[in-house]
């Protein structure tokens, strides 16, 4: 009789060690979702998990998982960053990056039109005579600008060519050309002497 009372209480105390037990396991296994709520300004869209989403979308993760973002612009435009709860974004200025959920989070993908390349175009001339369009200086313009060129000899002088970084000009011996703008230019307008011509 007494080993039987032993067995039982013993057999109750490993019933409760395993109640206990998996108790615990299942608090674990069902642990905390979190919801990511993903938009993003004009000019762009954004996947998740490989998926895009056509606007603004709210999804629920266990809280841990890691999620992938990537932005893509479309043509015109340039991603920027991620702004808004983005403490666990690994990466704010990457296009494509990932993020943490330790809680709910709700980000923005940010685009933009880029602003325009400029180049400056920084214009000289020799003695005889100068540059009057579009003067002589420096210059700042937009890739891809045609810009005129007129070199203005002096009454004793006359033009002779364009010379520095001459490889966009349209004609380097005219005195009445163009330049376009590929790059940040150094040139020079030449002049020289017109040979006197002595009488008799």
């Amino acid at each position: 009789m007494a080993r039987v009372g032993i067995f039982l209480i013993t057999v109750a105390l490993i019933a409760g060690m395993v109640g206990c037990g998996g108790g615990g396991a299942g608090g674990g296994d069902g642990g905390e979702s979190y919801t990511l709520t993903v938009d993003s300004t004009a000019g762009g869209a954004v996947a998740v998990n490989n998926v895009t989403i056509p606007g603004k979308a709210i999804f629920t993760y266990n809280t841990g998982t890691v999620v992938s973002l990537n932005a893509t612009p479309v043509s015109g435009y340039q991603f920027v960053d991620w702004t808004g709860d983005v403490g666990t974004v690994d990466n704010v200025h990457a296009s494509e990056t990932i993020i943490t959920m330790n809680g709910n989070y709700s980000i923005m993908a940010n685009f933009e039109i880029p602003p325009p390349v400029r180049y400056s175009l920084n214009i000289f001339s020799t003695a005889g005579g100068s540059v009057a369009t579009p003067g002589e200086g420096s210059f700042t313009y937009d890739a891809g600008t045609v810009v005129n060129l007129v070199a203005t000899p002096a009454s004793d002088h006359k033009f002779n060519k364009w010379t520095g970084d001459v490889d966009t000009i349209a004609n380097v011996n005219a005195a009445s050309t163009n330049i376009t703008m590929s790059g940040n230019y150094y040139i020079v307008a030449n002049f020289r002497d017109i040979p006197c011509t002595g009488l008799g």
